[in-house]
């Protein structure tokens, strides 16, 4: 700026009238603090007291829908647990390459379905959670609007960020704020096809079966519903869906199992056979009371599928039937062979019921039968009219709900002892099991001679005692105590967070119980679990907010995986260390495989999250003669949510005020060399 009066440039006061003297060096910088101490104490108060600026909008998630359709169901890749669970109408091709949490991706799908081609048109649904099922596929409960997969669009990386290809047949959804907060709390869920219509009917006909689905990082069950979670650091997960370019026809087949003469305990019996998914092709059917057990299969019709009863040596195979109208064949009645071969017509249901009974030999024997677990030797002390003394007898279970024959030390044989009238008295002491068990208590919790309850039963200080008066000989008399194991394992999730607090969902998978058959342990069953840190550096523990009850739980392996907490406009969230029980696991797996056993019945796992905020953004506001202006500095990164208001502003104008001095002071000095006259000559 210049000023300028009527005589033209005003001469600076601080020139001689001799010929023209440099200005000092420290008058100039005390003119320059001078002029700087303001204007910088001025822009530290505004940036002070200035609202945040516009945030950087935070990414969305996505979820990109692709559909395949494949000549056969062996074309088509199983997920990971081949079970009874899975919906194809017939078993499916190799086993999945996937390992437990990692994501699916195109990238895997694609080389180990190399027969499946893109499937324009197919819909799929977003829900809620699991409804009931229509065409004997699993639906999603409060749908959506369908979603129609696109013949092309662009293919995204795991943070939603465009890689330059694409992929054919498939959609990408923006999911909805509301979405987002069903997808942590383990609550959206997607389906192929419509509630209403999952095959497709009403765009294909009766075309299409299905196959296969996975999503996200739900690859365990083969049904028609899969939930969406988002990994850490992903914010883009993929869905495949796979049908099978067959017509679906199928049938039921029901395998039924009854004694003939019923006992109030539960009898598992195993089977096999092709009809079964399972590893191995076996399968159970548990038989309680007079009530006969059964399982029902959906399978393809025109198709050939076995199944047989396996040996059990408590029980004896009695008769097998099976009736069915329409054109399916199956096996006529036998005493003897317990296979069975059925061909199913299209929309038959066949039946086949098998008839087991105890063997009935005229002599007493005493059987051990264990729930919730095995284990051993049980203890037992027997006597009656047929026995001179009491004996000793001991047995051990190595499979849960099947009874084993006791044995008289030092012979293995099964005791057996002629049997007479009379009462006859059993007794079982648990301490010395009890004091060997590892990770739960045994209690005795029935007791039964051939079905038939005792004559007296008590309990004290972990005795049982029972007494079985026979009044008449007429068959063989099988006495079973029964023992039930109830765990006091647990599991225990905990966060810490440094450099912030918030809340972290975890969901916990049953992946491998111990023991399928116990009671509450359902493999593939979910528990979520939330997490909520106060202050930083100081553990919080996660407690269940929904899913199946966790603890106490059951012995088996678990998975554990970490949803959030969630990027926010104010920073971002990066995993630091997860152990469990003091092993240490990759913080950035979005799954952490844990095992609970008897010999490790209590497990810990301690995850660790910093949060690194953004930076903050810097207003500045100058004033100058032709009116005032404004300017904005913003750090890249920076987040809505670091409010940048209420700072103290004492230091910015302590700072100004001290640089506004010190200019005084040099341009003090400067003065005064400039008033000193050089010596006279």
């Amino acid at each position: 700026m210049q000023l300028v009066h009527r005589g033209g440039p005003t001469r600076p006061a601080w020139r001689s009238t001799g010929a023209p003297t440099p200005r000092p060096r420290a008058l100039r910088l005390g003119v320059a603090l001078l002029v700087a101490a303001p204007l910088l104490s001025a822009t530290l108060v505004v940036a002070a007291t200035s609202g945040p600026a516009e945030a950087a909008t935070p990414q969305p998630y996505r979820v990109t829908l692709v559909a395949r359709e494949c000549p056969a169901y062996t074309d088509i890749m199983a997920n990971l647990a081949r079970n009874n669970i899975q919906e194809s109408l017939q078993d499916l091709g190799k086993n999945s390459t996937y390992v437990h949490g990692q994501p699916i991706a195109p990238s895997v799908e694609t080389p180990n379905q190399p027969a499946c081609t893109p499937l324009e048109g197919w819909k799929f649904t977003f829900g809620s959670g699991i409804a009931g099922r229509t065409d004997n596929l699993s639906t999603v409960s409060n749908p959506g609007s369908p979603i129609t997969v696109q013949p092309q669009v662009p293919l995204l990386d795991p943070q939603g960020r465009p890689t330059g290809q694409s992929i054919a047949a498939a959609t990408t959804v923006t999911l909805t704020q509301a979405q987002v907060n069903a997808a942590l709390a383990h609550s959206l869920w997607v389906q192929g096809g419509t509630p209403s219509d999952p095959l497709g009917t009403a765009s294909f006909g009766s075309r299409y079966a299905f196959g296969a689905l996975r999503c996200a990082i739900d690859n365990l069950n083969g049904d028609n519903v899969e939930w969406v979670g988002f990994p850490s650091g992903s914010t883009h997960v993929f869905c495949y869906y796979y049908a099978v370019d067959q017509v679906p026809a199928s049938g039921t087949i029901v395998v039924r199992k009854q004694l003939a003469v019923p006992e109030p305990e539960t009898n598992t019996f195993h089977f096999q056979g092709n009809i079964s998914y399972n590893p191995g092709g076996t399968f159970e059917v548990p038989v309680t009371g007079s009530t006969p057990g059964s399982i029902s299969f959906v399978r393809s019709s025109g198709v050939a599928w076995n199944f047989t009863e396996l040996a059990d040596p408590s029980f004896v195979f009695q008769s097998l039937s099976c009736t069915g109208p329409g054109t399916s064949t199956f096996p006529a009645p036998s005493t003897t062979d317990p296979m069975a071969t059925v061909t199913l017509g299209r929309g038959d249901t066949v039946v086949c019921t098998y008839t087991d009974a105890r063997p009935m030999l005229g002599t007493l024997g005493v059987f051990k039968q264990t729930v919730g677990g095995t284990g051993g030797p049980f203890d037992f002390t027997v006597s009656g009219p047929s026995l001179a003394v009491p004996v000793n007898l001991v047995a051990t279970t190595a499979s849960p709900d099947q009874p084993v024959a006791a044995t008289q030390p030092p012979s293995t044989s099964p005791f057996s002892s002629p049997l007479a009238v009379g009462t006859y008295t059993f007794t079982e002491d648990l301490a010395a099991v009890n004091a060997e068990a590892s990770g739960g208590t045994w209690s005795a919790t029935g007791f039964d001679c051939n079905g038939m309850p005792p004559t007296t039963l008590t309990t004290t200080n972990g005795s049982t005692t029972a007494t079985f008066d026979v009044t008449a000989i007429t068959e063989s008399l099988e006495c079973t105590f029964t023992d039930t194991f109830t765990p006091d394992a647990t599991l225990t999730i905990t966060k810490t967070t440094t450099g912030g607090v918030g809340s972290t969902n975890f969901v916990v998978t049953a992946v491998a119980p111990a023991d399928p058959s116990a009671p509450g342990v359902t493999e593939g069953a979910n528990s979520l679990l939330t997490a909520t840190t106060t202050r930083t550096g100081v553990a919080a523990t996660a407690v269940q907010t929904g899913g199946s009850p966790l603890n106490p739980v059951e012995p088996g392996q678990y998975s554990i995986v970490e949803e959030g907490p969630e990027d926010s406009t104010a920073g971002a969230w990066t995993p630091v260390s997860i152990t469990c029980n003091g092993a240490a696991s990759d913080p950035t797996s979005s799954d952490v495989l844990v095992t609970v056993s008897g010999s490790d019945p209590h497990v810990t796992c301690a995850f660790t999250n910093t949060f690194t905020a953004a930076a903050p953004v810097i207003t500045t506001t100058t004033t100058t003669a032709s009116g005032s202006g404004s300017a904005a500095a913003s750090s890249a990164g920076t987040r809505s949510g670091l409010a940048t208001t209420g700072l103290d502003v004492g230091p910015p104008l302590v700072l100004g005020l001290g640089l506004a001095l010190v200019g005084l002071l040099l341009v003090g000095t400067g003065r005064t060399r400039r008033t000193q006259r050089p010596p006279r000559r």
